[in-house]
């Protein structure tokens, strides 16, 4: 398939800004209505427009254990990753942070490839894992004895079923359609989240304007939107490439939720995010001397994606 030289950077320059917008559009969720509310209209409102989406490319239907597969790999990526990251939001972790820590899966799955899928791994994303991670930590260092305290567990937590899922999904999912894959994730959540509902003791509608956009946001454009301009890059380029614009996430976010959210900024958060920006970037073999080889071999895809089809 060719496509216009122009139509990748573009594709590019609307992605980052758009999976940012998931922390930020979270956190107001969060705001108006129980992170059980936020999940369920998520949810009903991605299947919505990827069923849409399946009706006009009708992809092939999963085979045998694939449909357990998915379901596994949904209850890890949607139901568990954003219950916990909803929730750390909505106690107060702001949506810069957030971003930062989820930002660490990627390099976390390269460091456990190797030993779960038998995959050779150099050194260059064990080094950016602990870079990371120090700037992670400079981050929190003022925020661990008071203020966030023990709420930056859920973000953290979030952090690690992404992890999870996406190493469950590289193994189990890798001949399944993406857009199947997705319908099915949200359909999997969708009822995970319903049979639950009686014990959650949460609200089924949002209680004003303001909730509606930020779940209609979250549903649209930061579920499905984000999702499909992820899955063209992946086809079009590889995965380090669309890894790449992820380590552009957290910066993205924290600079957008000091207007949006009236978070700080300080010097110590610009640090801290330098930092873990730089040893994202170096996992990945993205800077110079850095060893791309190991990159390459571990070649984890990108968080929260289906491999391609």
């Amino acid at each position: 398939m060719t496509f216009p030289r122009w139509l990748v950077p573009v594709l590019a320059v609307l992605f980052v800004p758009l999976w940012a917008s998931g922390f930020i559009a979270g956190k107001i969720a969060t705001g108006y209505m129980e992170v059980p509310t936020v999940l369920l209209w998520r949810f009903v409102i991605a299947l919505a427009v990827m069923l849409a989406a399946a009706l006009v490319l009708r992809p092939g239907l999963p085979r045998g254990r694939a449909w357990m597969h998915l379901g596994v790999t949904a209850l890890l990526l949607q139901v568990g990753q954003f219950s916990f990251v909803y929730t750390g939001l909505s106690s107060g972790v702001p949506a810069g942070l957030s971003s930062l820590i989820l930002g660490m899966a990627p390099l976390l799955v390269g460091l456990l490839t190797p030993l779960l899928l038998a995959t050779r791994l150099g050194v260059a994303p064990v080094l950016g894992l602990l870079i990371g991670a120090v700037g992670v930590y400079v981050v929190l260092a003022d925020d661990l004895g008071g203020g966030i305290g023990g709420d930056v567990v859920f973000p953290v937590l979030g952090m690690l079923s992404l992890t999870a899922s996406t190493l469950y999904q590289k193994r189990f999912n890798d001949r399944t359609p993406v857009v199947t894959s997705v319908v099915v994730q949200m359909g999997t959540s969708l009822v995970a989240t319903l049979a639950a509902w009686p014990f959650l003791g949460a609200g089924w509608l949002p209680s004003s304007a303001g909730g509606w956009l930020a779940v209609g946001w979250l549903g649209i454009f930061n579920s499905a939107g984000a999702f499909v301009l992820m899955f063209l890059l992946l086809r079009w380029r590889s995965t380090v490439f669309v890894s790449s614009l992820l380590n552009l996430v957290p910066a993205t976010t924290a600079l957008c939720a000091v207007p949006i959210l009236g978070e700080p900024l300080t010097v110590q958060a610009v640090l801290g995010l330098c930092i873990a920006l730089v040893g994202m970037f170096v996992g990945l073999g993205r800077l110079p001397g850095a060893r791309r080889r190991a990159v390459e071999a571990a070649d984890p895809a990108p968080v929260g994606t289906a491999p391609r089809s």
